[in-house]
C-alpha cells in the first residue's frame, strides 16, 4: 500500500521518521517532499516567497503527482505536530489542507493524526487517530482488509 504523508513543511524531519516507520511495515511512501533539503525558515514554508516561482510550481505539482500515486493520505494536524515543540508560526501554512482536499476529491481514504482541524476531517470516509501509534494500527488494519478481499 502506498501512503502520502501531509504535514507542515517545518515538520519535514519528524515526518521523514514516521515514513521510515511505515517502510519498515512494508508500506511505500510517495511523499517526496520529506526528502527535500531546503532550509526551513519563513521564506521556504507556506507560500515559499524565497523560492523562484518555477521552483514553487514544480514542488506543488510534484506533491499532487505524489498524491495521485498514493492509496491513502495521512495528514498530521498542526496541534499534533506542535505538541513536539515546533514553533507554531512555522506550522500553520495550509498546504496539507489542499493536499487533503485533493485526496478526498480523488476518492482516496484519508487518515488524520491529531484533533480534527476542519469539517473535512470529520467526513465518514476519514479516519481520525489521536496518536501516531493508533494511526499506524488503523493503516495496517485498512491495508490488511484490502488484501483479504
Amino acid at each position: 500500500m502506498r501512503a502520502y504523508l501531509a504535514a507542515p513543511y517545518a515538520a519535514r524531519e519528524q515526518v521523514f521518521n514516521y515514513a521510515r516507520d511505515l517502510v519498515r511495515l512494508e508500506f511505500d511512501v510517495t511523499a517526496s517532499w520529506i526528502e527535500e533539503l531546503h532550509d526551513i525558515n519563513a521564506g521556504t514554508i507556506g507560500a515559499a516567497k524565497d523560492l523562484h516561482p518555477g521552483e514553487v510550481a514544480g514542488h506543488a505539482l510534484t506533491d499532487l503527482d505524489d498524491i495521485e500515486r498514493c492509496d491513502v493520505l495521512v495528514v498530521f494536524t498542526g496541534n499534533y505536530i506542535e505538541s513536539f515543540g515546533f514553533d507554531a508560526a512555522l506550522l500553520h501554512t495550509g498546504g496539507r489542507h489542499v493536499e487533503t482536499g485533493y485526496a478526498l476529491a480523488k476518492g482516496k481514504p484519508v487518515f488524520v493524526v491529531g484533533e480534527p482541524e476542519n469539517v473535512f476531517h470529520r467526513l465518514p470516509q476519514v479516519t481520525v487517530a489521536d496518536s501516531w501509534l493508533e494511526l499506524v494500527g488503523a493503516l495496517v488494519e485498512h491495508r490488511d482488509a484490502g488484501l483479504a478481499t
